[in-house]
């Protein structure tokens, strides 16, 4: 790891650690429905309206 991304990561651990302590966080379960929610948008958008099913 390079001095860069070992700063970009301690950036990044500091900005999570206020937004856990200012109460701004999120389950497990959340960020797992957005993260799905995001994926089927994305994959409607690559195959129009085959999504879920197969072609």
């Amino acid at each position: 790891m390079t001095n860069n991304e070992e700063d970009l990561l301690v950036k990044i651990l500091k900005i999570s650690h206020r937004n856990v302590l200012a109460g701004k966080s999120y389950s497990q379960e959340e960020a797992e429905r957005f993260l799905d929610q995001r994926l089927y948008e994305f994959r409607d958008k690559m195959v129009g309206t085959c999504v879920a099913e197969s072609c």
